[in-house]
């Protein structure tokens, strides 16, 4: 992802529910990366269709994914448990801040709706699917500072904030590598 993409992950709103009683403002780290958010609930069979009409379909680099748009710019993909693309696992877009779309917005909005969910930011926030809320967002986010004065936005940014992420994707991939020894 490019510091001028600002990431919206399709969360289902029913998941969250069953997991908190009022939809919070931003979910955990922990739980934003780890949770199967679609492991209970499935999009309708064939809603890929209506991502293509929002973006152009491009070929992925994953045979467990499906990918639109540009890597650079707007894009969207979805991701799948396996090579059979029967179950989904995650679902999101990315927005390019160098020339933001409320076109864009307005569809990814509609989708979300369509699917029952709610939007996760890459800081966590989760964002009902209202078009003016996460235009406000898009152009509150890092990315969209970083398009305007990349050097401040840079030295701006929360470097332990950042650590903390890097460590514990770190941490995670430490131990896929060398899971726990079992009694």
């Amino acid at each position: 992802m490019a510091i001028w993409q600002f990431r919206l992950i399709l969360i289902p709103e029913k998941i969250l529910l069953e997991k908190y009683d009022v939809l919070p403002l931003e979910v955990p780290m922990e739980l934003a990366e780890d949770y199967p958010w679609w492991s209970d609930v499935q999009p309708p069979a064939g809603f890929e269709q209506q991502i293509d009409g929002i973006l152009p379909r491009t070929d992925s680099w994953s045979s467990s994914m499906r990918m639109w748009g540009h890597k650079e710019g707007h894009d969207a993909y979805v991701s799948y448990v396996d090579e059979s693309m029967k179950t989904i696992e995650e679902i999101a877009f990315r927005i390019d801040a160098r020339a933001i779309s409320a076109d864009l917005v307005r569809e990814i909005c509609l989708l979300s709706r369509k699917l029952g969910c709610v939007l996760m930011t890459a800081e966590y926030e989760l964002l009902a699917p209202d078009e003016a809320m996460v235009l406000t967002a898009v152009n509150d986010s890092t990315a969209r500072k970083f398009v305007v004065d990349p050097v401040s936005t840079l030295q701006n940014l929360d470097h332990e904030k950042f650590q903390k992420r890097v460590d514990y994707f770190m941490n995670a991939e430490n131990e896929k590598k060398n899971p726990p020894a079992t009694e």
